[in-house]
């Protein structure tokens, strides 16, 4: 278990570097999916390929986002093959026709794939090239990688190759033509027929799905007929390991964590009705030590006055030109409200209720009206800061960010919130010990004392309560913590702010990864925590006007988050942090 609490601890170490740069190709690259897909909801995470919201389990291994790094590979044909997979597939057919296992699976999908790319619209001859091209490219790849040398590598490489050529009516280049050849003829007798039934029902996926079982079970007898040939079990495991490895293919649903409640199959009351249920799991041992207090209220005056003092010099020494941001933030959150008319205008439209005066006296100028528009702001935004231990290091950073964006936003007229999360002890404190002492029951829910820390409310200015987010420099505050009780109090905080209910609402969590309470962790398992953060943010998604982002996200949860800032540790400019932002905020809200 020890290990185990070594290994999430290590997870949570600075807030995680994702760069802007990487944030706009990621953009444009799910833009480039949308685009030929015509699914709104298709994106990039993290480099990992979302579909309403929840990760896109099973697609063909020549799609494989981490190939767009690739020297070999052809990224506008992975991009392509992605938007036509999306255009030409019923994704909850497919699922339910998937079958299981590690060779059917993959067979099922590259066959799948092979067919929506074949049925690439003709006017779009671009689009059939690129995914032409990178076909070809991977399996050229995969020859060269040495997957042909095993026969089942060889097999499914003869297979692809085929059904490929059939579908598309292309040649292979003639180097893979020879490779496959002898294997492509010894299984023509029986291959053939199948071939011509693909052909005639590309067209239709679930007539497609059952010609392609067919050629699943002849797979899988001509394996079965190898083991059979070499029953020497030091063989079998040569052979699985000369082929198996060479794709780099993982079932769906292999290893799928419990976050049943985000799928797409299920209806929205479904999807609320099974998150509740989950959320209704997660228990605390003992809240009477929890606390929610106002940051600097724990401080020394005298002490408040020194991290005010270092948290002013940190901000002037970075020369933020705040009325040019202050300008850009208030264009990405002002809305447009409804066009109204405007009347007695010198031009425009002539207003019927001046129709005598027009013909009696025309010279006069108020007789005409427009249309006119105007914008409002009805923002408000919260800023959660994971005050872990991890994230000591970086606290003078994180308060000259917060401040300056408390700043921003608030003369762009958005009010805002500054909160904060940690636990008042380390390893339990008063909880943990009671535990003990009762004999460590099983599954005793959280452990630790829960700390919440205010630093700035909704009602109080940026000017007011600058001695409040100075108070993130006090290092005492930084602990363990626990994160799904922090994002769901500050969502709750965030919603009962505003009875307007056209308000558009903004969570920020600034964090660096995973939950981390030892004792809470020792006792229930690690994913305890976890899963419950992971509870949360569904049920963030859920409420009404909120949108839910995340700063500086570890890698294990990032794709989690459907909004992320990027938090590069090589920019020590404050104003190109800043602009960064502004940009990625406008990026989503032109969406």
């Amino acid at each position: 278990m020890k290990s185990a609490i070594n290994q999430t601890s290590a997870i949570k170490l600075i807030l995680q570097t994702q760069t802007h740069q990487d944030f706009e190709q990621q953009q444009q690259y799910g833009a480039m999916i949308r685009s030929l897909s015509r699914e709104k909801s298709a994106q990039i995470r993290d480099w990992q390929l979302f579909h309403n919201a929840v990760p896109l389990e099973s697609i063909a291994p020549h799609l494989n986002l981490e190939n767009l790094k690739a020297s070999w590979a052809y990224p506008r044909g992975i991009l392509d093959g992605i938007g036509l997979r999306l255009r030409n597939s019923d994704a909850s057919l497919h699922a339910a026709l998937a079958p299981e296992g590690m060779i059917e699976s993959l067979i099922f999908e590259v066959l799948e794939q092979i067919r929506v790319e074949s049925n690439c619209p003709e006017e779009l001859k671009g689009c059939r090239q690129n995914t032409q091209t990178q076909f070809i490219a991977w399996m050229q790849q995969f020859i060269a990688s040495g997957g042909v040398e095993g026969s089942i590598g060889l097999l499914l490489a003869t297979i692809f190759s085929t059904v490929w050529m059939k579908l598309n009516s292309q040649p292979m280049p003639q180097l893979m033509q020879d490779i496959v050849e002898a294997t492509r003829a010894g299984i023509a007798e029986n291959m053939g027929p199948l071939l011509v039934k693909l052909k005639a029902n590309r067209n239709d996926q679930e007539a497609y799905a059952r010609v392609t079982y067919e050629i699943i079970k002849l797979v899988s007898g001509l394996i079965a007929d190898e083991y059979r040939n070499n029953p020497s079990i030091r063989t079998k495991r040569k052979n699985q390991s000369a082929t198996h490895l060479k794709i780099e293919w993982v079932p769906p649903h292999a290893g799928k964590i419990a976050t049943d409640f985000k799928s797409p199959a299920n209806h929205l009351s479904e999807q609320r009705y099974l998150l509740k249920k989950s959320l209704e799991k997660y228990h605390t041992y003992n809240s009477s030590y929890d606390t929610e207090d106002e940051a600097k209220k724990k401080i020394r005056s005298a002490q408040l006055a020194i991290y005010q003092d270092e948290l002013n010099q940190e901000i002037a020494k970075q020369n933020i030109p705040w009325a040019k941001l202050i300008r850009i933030y208030q264009q990405i959150f002002s809305s447009q409200l409804p066009r109204r008319w405007q009347t007695t205008e010198a031009e425009g439209l002539l207003d019927r209720r001046y129709l005598t005066r027009a013909v009696t006296s025309p010279l006069q100028s108020p007789l005409y009206k427009q249309l006119a528009t105007s914008s409002k702001i009805n923002a408000r935004t919260t800023l959660l800061i994971d005050c872990s231990g991890s994230m000591k290091e970086q606290r003078v950073k994180i308060a000259s960010c917060v401040d300056s964006l408390v700043r921003i936003l608030e003369q762009a007229g958005i009010k805002t919130e500054v909160l904060g999360y940690s636990t008042s002890t380390w390893q339990g404190g008063r909880p943990f010990k009671e535990w003990r002492k009762n004999g460590q029951p099983p599954n005793p829910g959280r452990l630790n004392e829960r700390a919440h820390w205010i630093f700035k409310d909704f009602d109080t200015s940026w000017r007011r309560s600058r001695a409040g987010i100075a108070a993130l420099l006090r290092p005492e505050i930084y602990a363990e913590s626990i994160d799904g009780e922090a994002l769901i109090w500050a969502t709750e905080r965030l919603q009962n702010s505003s009875d307007n209910r056209y308000t558009h609402k903004m969570l920020i969590l600034f964090s660096d990864g995973c939950p981390m309470d030892r004792a809470t962790i020792e006792a229930n398992g690690e994913e305890f925590l976890k899963n419950h953060l992971l509870q949360a943010i569904a049920w963030c998604e859920q409420q009404p006007n909120l949108q839910l982002w995340g700063c500086g996200i570890g890698e294990e949860l990032r794709p989690y988050f459907p909004n992320r800032l990027s938090w590069d540790h090589e920019i020590h400019n404050l104003s190109e942090n800043l602009m960064n932002w502004a940009k990625e905020l406008k990026n989503v809200k032109a969406k």
